[in-house]
């Protein structure tokens, strides 16, 4: 497991439009830029982020690729996303 993979495929799409987009359209030509398992790759794709989390997925990093999916905030946004993770616990983060 990579928590330096997953993080990176999550800034990616954060940060870069064509990134979410690729995410989106080839999600296997997207992932296959990382170093991730094929667990981790499928948790991405499928945005899986209960299962991100339980990885130790940065919870910034998937908040932020969620909204470049979504393409803008909303409530029920917010309130799918937040449903995804229901039950389970945030670690101690360090960044």
């Amino acid at each position: 497991m990579s928590i330096y993979g997953i993080n990176s495929a999550l800034w990616g799409v954060y940060t870069s439009p064509e990134n979410g987009q690729q995410l989106r359209e080839q999600p296997d030509d997207y992932i296959a830029r990382f170093d991730l398992t094929p667990q981790e790759a499928t948790a991405i794709t499928a945005q899986d982020y209960a299962a991100l989390l339980d990885m130790g997925a940065h919870p910034f990093l998937m908040y932020k690729m969620a909204l470049r999916l979504e393409g803008r905030f909303s409530i029920e946004f917010l309130q799918r996303y937040l449903g995804r993770l229901r039950g389970h616990q945030l670690r101690d983060i360090v960044t």
